[in-house]
C-alpha cells in the first residue's frame, strides 16, 4: 500500500513537471512575441532570423540513440565506464550502476545513464541551449525506459526485469528517439489561451497594487494626522508649563525676581 501511494505520488509529481515546463514555453514565447512588437520592422526581421538561426544551431546536433536501448547502453559502458565495448555485458552494467547497490536502479540511477546523451544536445556554454529543456528531456527519457521496463510499475527496476528487457527486439532494433527540437510544445490555440489567463492575472494583480496604493496613502494620511496632532497637543502642554512657570515666579519691575534667596 505504501509503495502504491509513493508511486501515486511520484506519477502526479513528473505530470505536474511536465505542465510547468509547457507554462515555461509558452511564457518563453509570449515574452518573445511581445518582445518584437516594441521593435521597428527592420529591427524585428533582424531577431525573427536570429531566432530562426538559433533554432537551427540546436537542432544541429549528433544522433541520439534511443534511451534504453543496446546502442546507448553500450556507449555508456564505453565512454562512461571506461570499458571496452566488445565486452559489454548487461548484468554486470547493472551492477555497475546499482550505486548504492539495492538490488535496484531507481530514478536517479536511470536518469545518470541519459547524461552522455544530453550532452550531444544541450551545452550551457551555448546560447542556443536551453538547460531546462534539457532536464525536461532527461525526464521524458527516464518515463520511457520506465514503462518499457519497469514491468510492475513500482517505479524500481530489478536486474530480472532489466535483463529480459534486453531481450527484447526493440533493444538491438529500436526506433528513432525523437528529441524535443523536433516537437511541438504546444498549440497557437493553447499559447492564446495561456496569454489571455496571463491578461486576466496581470488586471487582478494590478487591481490588488492599486488598492495596496490607495491603502498605503491612507495609511500615510493618518499617520501625518496623528504627528500633526501630537506637534499640537505638545505645543498646547508646553504652553500650559510656561503659564505654571510664570503664575508661580512673577518678576519684579526691572526684571528681578521678588523672591528673595533663602540665606
Amino acid at each position: 500500500m505504501i509503495i502504491k501511494v509513493a508511486t501515486s505520488g511520484m506519477e502526479h509529481y513528473d505530470k505536474a513537471r511536465h505542465e510547468e515546463f509547457k507554462k515555461y514555453e509558452m511564457m518563453k514565447e509570449h515574452e518573445r512575441r511581445e518582445y518584437l512588437k516594441t521593435l521597428t520592422e527592420e529591427k524585428r526581421k533582424e531577431e525573427e532570423s536570429k531566432f530562426e538561426e538559433m533554432k537551427k544551431k540546436h537542432g544541429n546536433h549528433p544522433k541520439v540513440n534511443h534511451p534504453g536501448s543496446k546502442d546507448q547502453l553500450k556507449e555508456v559502458w564505453e565512454e562512461t565506464d571506461g570499458l571496452d565495448p566488445n565486452d559489454f555485458d548487461p548484468k554486470t552494467f547493472f551492477k555497475l550502476h546499482d550505486v548504492n547497490g539495492d538490488g535496484f536502479l531507481d530514478e536517479q540511477e536511470l536518469e545518470a545513464l541519459f547524461t552522455k546523451e544530453l550532452e550531444k544536445v544541450y551545452d550551457p556554454k551555448n546560447e542556443e541551449d536551453d538547460m531546462v529543456e534539457m532536464e525536461e528531456e532527461r525526464l521524458r527519457m527516464r518515463e520511457h525506459v520506465m514503462n518499457e521496463v519497469d514491468t510492475n510499475k513500482d517505479r524500481l527496476v530489478t536486474l530480472e526485469e532489466f535483463l529480459k528487457a534486453t531481450e527484447k527486439r526493440e533493444f538491438l532494433e529500436p526506433d528513432s528517439w525523437e528529441t524535443l527540437d523536433q516537437q511541438q510544445f504546444f498549440t497557437e490555440e493553447e499559447l492564446k489561451e495561456y496569454e489571455n489567463l496571463i491578461s486576466v492575472q496581470e488586471t487582478e494583480l494590478k487591481k490588488k497594487a492599486d488598492e495596496l496604493q490607495k491603502q498605503k496613502e491612507e495609511l500615510q494620511r493618518q499617520h501625518d494626522q496623528l504627528e500633526a496632532q501630537k506637534l499640537e497637543y505638545h505645543q498646547v502642554v508646553q504652553q500650559m508649563e510656561q503659564k505654571k512657570l510664570q503664575a508661580i515666579s512673577p518678576s519684579a519691575p526691572g526684571g528681578e525676581s521678588k523672591i528673595q534667596p533663602h540665606i
